[in-house]
């Protein structure tokens, strides 16, 4: 018979590698939106059943976590929202919002499958070795879109959800294994706090080495994203990481090749540097502002079709992103249209949209999945969709992370774990920084990586390990 805790960690380890690396093909469409049923949702799913039953063997040992009252007061609540969704404000048809309600149950489901497969720090000794692995792939693939022409596929539309191979011209921005170039922005500034975390307090040579290599090779594609709240949330967390584990010194080199990144990359310069008049246009107008209310998502793309040689002479059509702006005309690269345009759909769209959500049920909210795929900023969406009752609930987990972390930056003398917690503590928080202006918790690769992160947090926190 099969030592079920055992089956665990090799079960998480191929996670850890095949949800960044595997690219988001659709497996069954969903009616009335398009999210799809993928091949993860069917590996994540199988190997959530086998640590159910692993629970149900030993009688639920996760249900002794203090974390798990948390995120089960938070199920309760959004579960709570579901239901009056669909007795009362019928916003989105059942079928719609129980998706989102199970797309939730399956992301944050991950903390406790971390959580019961890890019992000794080498289970986390190799879950890095796997997350570098499946780092390498992500920069390997995303290099060759770059160079190669090798092809994505895309959720950023209706119609690139459906599984077309896309290619990249060169105005377009990396997005690799990933389904945008956002995902991939949130993925590698995460895992820059952490890989960077380790290199500089590891003592094995040979691993430090090979850190900071990928280190860098993860930051220079982060750049190619020129996604501005990536960046930033790297550098606040990348700062903050190397403030509590006290290695102040490697500050300045970050400092650095963050500052010369950005004037050495024309995308990224051109669109920080438009940011400030955007929102000054924004706030403080200088002229009458369009009374249309933007309807066009800040992820819709420009695509044209090329034709591509194949056998017997004959060609074939091959959609082609062009540009990531609107997607009623192509302009060529405009950093000032292209900010403005994304403030006016969130400051005058999106986000208003959350908090009319909001005031229609304070308590509840309208049901996860209920404002449309795209608020652009998760604690609003957590707002009009769960209400006042889900936003805290779902803090609340957050908050006990922090409480717990925070006398460990104080401990005069830090072992590998306090240093390790630290280092993760940094990673959350660079990965709420960018859901302010990311669906972050949305995205199905972030969500599941994330939470397996905060499973080796926790870990890390609670255990002797």
């Amino acid at each position: 018979m099969f030592k079920n805790i055992f089956l665990l960690r090799p079960l998480l380890a191929v996670l850890v590698l095949f949800i960044p690396l595997y690219p988001k093909f659709p497996l069954a469409h969903v009616t009335g939106t398009y999210v799809a049923i993928r091949l993860d949702d069917i590996v994540v799913a199988s190997i959530l059943f086998v640590w159910l039953i692993h629970q149900i063997k030993h009688r639920f040992p996760i249900l002794k976590e203090p974390i798990t009252k948390l995120v089960i007061a938070y199920f309760i609540t959004i579960v709570a929202s579901f239901v009056t969704a669909i007795l009362i404000y019928q916003t989105d048809p059942p079928k719609i919002l129980l998706l989102h309600l199970l797309r939730r149950f399956e992301y944050m489901s991950l903390l406790f499958l971390t959580i019961s497969a890890i019992k000794k720090y080498e289970d986390i000794k190799h879950l890095y070795i796997f997350s570098l692995i499946s780092t390498v792939g992500v920069l390997l693939y995303g290099y060759g879109q770059k160079f190669l022409s090798f092809p994505v596929i895309s959720t950023m539309n209706s119609e690139f959800s459906k599984g077309q191979w896309l290619q990249f011209d060169v105005w377009s921005r990396l997005s690799s294994t990933f389904a945008g170039h956002y995902d991939l922005a949130i993925y590698l500034s995460v895992m820059l706090i952490i890989i960077g975390g380790v290199a500089v307090t590891q003592k094995n040579i040979w691993l430090k080495i090979l850190s900071l290599i990928i280190w860098i090779f993860s930051y220079d594609m982060l750049t190619l994203t020129a996604s501005r709240v990536s960046i930033f949330s790297f550098f606040v967390g990348m700062s903050l990481c190397l403030i509590i584990i006290r290695k102040y010194l490697w500050i300045i080199p970050v400092t650095i090749l963050v500052a010369s990144s950005i004037f050495a990359s024309k995308d990224l310069n051109q669109r920080l540097l438009a940011t400030i008049p955007a929102l000054q246009q924004q706030f403080f107008p200088s002229k009458p502002q369009p009374t249309a209310t933007p309807t066009v998502p800040v992820i819709a793309v420009v695509t044209k079709t090329i034709t591509q040689p194949v056998k017997g002479g004959k060609t074939t059509p091959v959609p082609t992103i062009i540009r990531h702006g609107p997607i009623d005309e192509y302009i060529p690269p405009d950093a000032d249209a292209g900010v403005a345009r994304s403030g006016e759909i969130r400051f005058n769209a999106e986000w208003p949209r959350a908090i009319t959500a909001y005031r229609k049920n304070m308590l509840l909210g309208t049901g996860l999945g209920s404002i449309t795929l795209a608020t652009d900023n998760d604690y609003l969406r957590n707002l009009g969709e769960s209400g006042l009752l889900g936003f805290i609930t779902f803090s609340a987990i957050f908050i006990f992370f922090t409480v717990k972390t925070v006398p460990k930056i104080f401990v005069k003398k830090m072992d590998n774990s306090n240093k390790l917690s630290l280092i993760l503590f940094a990673s959350m928080i660079t990965f709420l920084l960018n859901a302010t202006l990311i669906d972050a918790f949305e995205a199905s690769k972030t969500a599941y990586t994330f939470w397996i992160m905060m499973g080796i947090y926790y870990s890390v926190l609670t255990k002797k390990i």
